[in-house]
């Protein structure tokens, strides 16, 4: 091109302009716009809100417990997985309730099938989390092992024995920021095991 007319130079200012154009446009629909929709679509299908609390309390023991944690992005489907809670601020992240919160168990040696917790992708904590009995916190009935952002588990077992009826329960999540055994905080959520 000869920049020596200025017909040219206006062309290629032109093009120069039209490709920044394109390129914010492109950075705008995929860091921003379409992010949004996603989330607003998120939001629209998640359950009714939980009530959380949190706290700081000492850091507890980690054993591993007998199921398998999985990963989402390995393949799993969960279209008929159980409502999903919403976002519950935690110190400088979000740690967002995803679980079945009413588990039926035929009897104390066999998982729930309908028993489900998910660590989900958007979260910014790993977490551990344990069942007690609402009225009687020192019965634990189950401690899951370090469960990473994204994970899930399901055929929730139990390690306690207990008749056959119905019992409420707490879920305490406790959080840590990934790489880090400093907790964060713990979130607690309601949960009704039926037995028999």
């Amino acid at each position: 091109m000869n920049f020596e007319k200025p017909e040219n130079f206006r062309r290629l200012l032109l093009l120069v302009a039209a490709f920044f154009t394109v390129l914010i446009l492109f950075i705008l629909t995929t860091y921003v716009w379409v992010p949004q929709i996603e989330e607003k679509k998120e939001n629209a299908q998640q359950g009714e809100s939980l009530a959380a609390s949190v706290y700081d309390t000492e850091k507890e023991d980690t054993h591993e417990g007998r199921e398998v944690l999985s990963d989402k992005e390995n393949g799993a489907d969960h279209a008929d997985s159980p409502e999903e809670k919403p976002a519950e601020k935690i110190s400088n992240g979000n740690f967002q309730v995803t679980m079945s919160t009413e588990w039926n168990y035929p009897d104390t040696n066999t998982p729930a099938e309908d028993s489900y917790v998910e660590n989900a992708s958007n979260n910014s904590y790993d977490t551990i989390f344990k069942i007690v009995l609402a009225d009687d916190e020192s019965v634990v009935l189950y401690k899951s092992p370090r469960m990473p952002i994204g994970s899930f588990v399901t055929g929730i077992p139990l390690k306690a024995e207990l008749y056959p009826g119905t019992y409420k329960c707490v879920v305490v999540y406790s959080l840590y920021a990934p790489g880090s055994d400093d907790e964060s905080g713990k979130v607690r959520v309601g949960l009704t095991i039926n037995i028999g």
